[in-house]
């Protein structure tokens, strides 16, 4: 094994030298302390490259010890290569490969970047440098000059293992004032002088209150206002047919090349009727059919709401047909009703994840048991989206060896987006990417008939207000403090500035957010010679990160809220918390805020520390509604927690309370709010469009799709997102003369605003440029990126094959006192989905309580909650399955993996990155179990 291991590293050579500073891995490495010294000497005086191929000579006659190469990956890892260490691992070096990207770049336009100080980027680039590497370009700018500076820096950048060491680099430029490198890094022939006035005016806007608007425009390709109920026109009743709505003029233009039978991509505003063209395409699709040769449609929707939706539109609309209409989504769906579903009906409504577990599983034969696919919200048949595994399948089909019967694709979007392009050539890729994942033969946009589409769709007024920043106050000073008291209660156990290549930044930041996620992530898989200190150590770090993210998320609603709601959240927190499970940790921290509580409640309820982006919410609220009392608003905010906040602030501000808000929030729980049951979000939308509430206080869930009641003012709080995002939610705005508002306390938001203003101008600029080429060079295009698409598809199958055949057991630890609970071969997988122990002691170690909320998925009944018996930390549901009454079904965040091989920790994000095998759940073989 251990000559295999070096045939390993002699096959990586290339890039392991081409990236290692040995200096910064040396000393983490125990069998190489006596050629230390020497390879430093070969750094200093011949270079990074040769020092690591020394490094490399040395470790090839070395005598090949008990764990030398694991011991080597670590220092990798612990140097800070960690994207190397798992390439070598894993032996798959995609990451390392998107590493390379764009360094060409950097290398020919390193002459530019001569003014840039090393001072004004270095803070933000912490993810791409190591720590040793920072303290060099500091020592050289200080000793040369800037100059030389910048140009080590750029030097350790093109030695990088971080697939995102070019966005880091953009953004920290951006951040350091040379906004104009940014927009031509990576063409040369732009203006580099080029600003936009929202850039030259950021740094007189950072704690002044303004003002500045952008009139509305016409309705044309990037207009993205509504008419009610997405495109609703009058219908033409029929007793024999469906209630067929007659198209539009422009509506009909969109439709033509689906009505013709080819891949489209229809890309017109929120609100001009996509889903009335749809249904059109639909109808004339399946008249289409015959005995012989049935059509069947299937519209696949991102969420369970808009799939509710589009199945109670297209029954009414067929219900006078002999077309037959069901849905798959939610808790009524199961194979079974899947299989009955294809078989018995026309149209079938589905989540796009239910289509794709059902392919995968073989109840739907093949997507040649369709002739027509509509994607809802194309835009998002990119990456890993569920969209982007059913269209690769799809090309299987089309690139395959044996011909097959394809459907048509027809996807519908008020935004194809820019992804992250920074100019319109950029643009063209991302839009020629996503023509390809789709087959598309053609983007369907509005052309002959914009005229009437600008009388039927209108386009918000924009405005934004940038207000100051919230002043510190008493309140806030506590949180830090106590902050504080949490974070050397930690130091004091372990340096945990080490478990993160993320600064520690400004308490109640994003930032620190990030930070501390990452904290707590990395000690859950801490490794220490003594196991149980290292349990002990383990559990305390995590209850501190625990703390330290309560209180962050604290300030951040004070931030944006009230300081009462930043108080009621912490106190929710620490009420809930169970004593009877605590250890020393737990009720030390637990104590500190206690003895502060008091104290903070007094400061939360100080009216003097008001909120300036309160105030101004307050103000537009006030005339809004003394000029246009009948006005509908819909608030969009970042978080659950917040829009539950904002809506208490609403009821208990006098002037406000007579709007009777409504909150719209996703149906997922999380550890901060309970999740939105459908019933609930259908009785909050019900009450804004019926008239019973005048604002409805909304998540991201109400960016796409949802037909929400025709509103004339969108608020913005402090919600910005990339362009998509930007298109959607100003589309909320559906009736004449409506306002978009975003209020903000970040000039970095304004100016985001603003880019992705421009970013749309980008993206409907590239799609004429790309209609007006030959239809021959569009083919041609899209079918070269199919190409290389399947030739990547087919090599990450045979990896992914490869990585099934990996045989170690893993040991589940709770994520939070570190206990073992069992082991991965005590796993079962049921319907590729739920992951179940199957060993009967694991029961003994559960703390086992009723489900506020028992649902049945998949056959599975979820009627119990599951959490650790020594520290409550969460494990999962217990459920019930055929004849097993108690079968734990485990959550990956409840645990730490660790291979026990070789001893590695793992944390997963989800069950699909698990490494090892987990055998199919087989009722014949469970009476051998236990």
């Amino acid at each position: 094994m251990a000559s295999n291991e070096k045939d390993i590293l002699r096959i990586y050579q290339t890039y392991i030298i081409q990236i290692i500073q040995p200096s910064c891995i040396l000393p983490l490495v125990d069998f190489l302390k006596e050629y230390e010294e020497q390879i430093c000497a070969a750094e200093t005086h011949k270079g990074l490259t040769e020092a690591a191929t020394m490094m490399m000579e040395f470790i090839y006659t070395l005598p090949e010890t008990p764990g030398w190469f694991r011991m080597l990956l670590d220092g990798f890892s612990n140097a800070g290569y960690r994207t190397l260490a798992d390439a070598i691992d894993l032996n798959n070096f995609t990451e390392i490969e998107k590493a390379e990207l764009h360094k060409d770049e950097i290398r020919r336009l390193k002459p530019m970047l001569k003014d840039v100080k090393p001072s004004d980027i270095l803070i933000h680039m912490t993810d791409c440098l190591l720590q040793n590497q920072k303290e060099t370009v500091e020592r050289e700018t200080e000793v040369k000059g800037s100059t030389h500076g910048i140009h080590k820096l750029v030097d350790f950048l093109l030695r990088t293992d971080n697939p995102n060491w070019y966005k880091i680099f953009l953004n920290a430029l951006g951040l350091g004032g040379y906004r104009h490198l940014v927009e031509v890094l990576d063409n040369p022939d732009d203006n580099p002088a080029k600003q936009s006035d929202a850039e030259c005016g950021e740094m007189e806007v950072e704690e002044m209150e303004f003002s500045y608007s952008e009139k509305a425009a016409h309705a044309n390709l990037s207009a993205n206002a509504d008419t009610p109920k997405d495109g609703e026109q009058p219908a033409m009743n029929s007793e024999n047919g469906p209630s067929v709505v007659k198209l539009r003029d422009y509506q009909r233009e969109l439709a033509e090349p689906a009505l013709m039978g080819k891949n489209t991509i229809i890309c017109a505003p929120t609100g001009s009727g996509k889903t009335m063209v749809a249904m059109e395409i639909c109808r004339h699709h399946l008249e289409q059919g015959t005995e012989e040769k049935k059509k069947k449609v299937v519209f696949l929707a991102n969420t369970i709401p808009l799939c509710q939706q589009q199945m109670e539109m297209f029954r009414k609309y067929f219900e006078n047909t002999e077309f037959e209409v069901t849905g798959q989504f939610g808790e009524t769906a199961s194979p079974m009703a899947a299989i009955l579903a294809v078989e018995n009906y026309d149209i079938i409504i589905m989540t796009p994840k239910i289509l794709e577990l059902n392919l995968e599983d073989g109840n739907i034969p093949g997507l040649s048991s369709f002739t027509l696919v509509f994607f809802d919200e194309c835009h998002h048949t990119m990456k890993n989206h569920s969209y982007s595994a059913i269209m690769k399948m799809y090309m299987d089909l089309k690139l395959g060896p044996e011909p097959a019967a394809l459907p048509q694709i027809v996807g519908l979007t008020a935004s194809v987006g820019v992804g992250k392009s920074k100019n319109e050539q950029d643009a063209r890729e991302h839009i020629y990417q996503l023509c390809a994942n789709l087959d598309t033969e053609t983007i369907s946009t509005v052309s002959r008939h914009v005229e009437e589409l600008r009388n039927h769709v209108f386009v918000p007024n924009k405005d934004t207000r940038v207000v100051k920043r919230r002043a510190s106050s008493p309140f806030m000073d506590t949180v830090v403090e106590l902050m504080a008291q949490v974070e050397s209660i930690a130091m004091k156990t372990y340096n945990i500035d080490t478990l993160s290549k993320i600064p520690r930044n400004t308490r109640g930041s994003q930032s620190y957010e990030q930070w501390i996620v990452e904290v707590q992530r990395n000690c859950k898989v801490l490794r220490l010679d003594n196991k149980e200190e290292e349990q002990k150590v383990c559990r305390k770090l995590v209850t501190c990160a625990e703390n330290l993210r309560k209180y962050n998320d604290s300030l951040i609603i004070a931030e944006d809220a009230r300081m009462k709601d930043a108080f009621n959240y912490l106190l929710d927190y620490f009420n809930n918390m169970d004593p009877a499970y605590f250890d020393e940790t737990d009720a030390e921290l637990v104590s500190y805020f206690q003895e502060k509580k008091v104290m903070l409640q007094e400061f939360a309820n100080d009216s003097i520390t008001d909120n300036p982006k309160l105030s101004d919410l307050q103000l537009v609220f006030q005339e809004q509604y003394r000029f246009k009392p009948e006005t509908r608003t819909i608030l969009f905010v970042r978080t659950r927690a917040l829009a539950e906040a904002m809506k208490e602030w609403v009821l208990e501000t006098p002037v406000l309370a007579h709007l009777k808000p409504r909150v719209l929030i996703g149906r997922r729980k999380t550890d901060i709010v309970e999740g939105m049951t459908l019933s609930k979000q259908k009785a909050a939308l019900d009450a804004f469009q019926e008239g019973g509430s005048k604002l409805l206080i909304a998540t991201s869930v109400a960016d796409e799709g949802i037909d929400i009641a025709t509103c004339n003012l969108v608020l913005l709080y402090d919600y910005v997102g990339n362009v998509i995002k930007m298109v959607q939610t100003r589309g909320r705005g559906r009736a004449k003369d409506s306002l978009c508002i975003l209020i903000t306390s970040s000039s970095e938001s304004a100016t985001k605003e603003q880019i992705n203003i421009l970013h749309e101008k980008m993206m409907y600029d590239a799609i004429n440029n790309i209609q007006s080429i030959k239809h021959a060079q569009f083919l041609a295009r899209v079918k070269k990126i199919q190409t290389i698409m399947k030739k990547k598809q087919d090599m990450e199958k045979l990896m992914e094959a490869k990585k099934k055949q990996e045989t170690d057991v893993f040991l589940l630890l709770c994520g939070k006192c570190n206990k073992l609970t069992c082991k991965s071969s005590d796993l079962r997988v049921i319907k590729k989905s739920h992951r179940v122990v199957i060993n009967k002691n694991f029961i003994s170690l559960c703390n086992v309580t009723p489900h506020p909320k028992p649902k049945k998925y998949d056959d599975v009944d979820m009627k119990s909650k599951i959490s650790c018996i020594k520290c409550n930390a969460d494990w999962g549901i217990m459920g019930s399955y055929l004849c097993f009454t108690e079968l734990p079904l485990l959550k990956t965040d409840g645990f730490v993996f660790v291979n026990s091989r070789t001893q590695r920790k793992l944390v997963l994000k989800k069950w699909q990155d698990f490494p090892g095998v987990i055998e199919e759940f087989d009722i014949l073989k469970m009476d051998s179990t236990g």
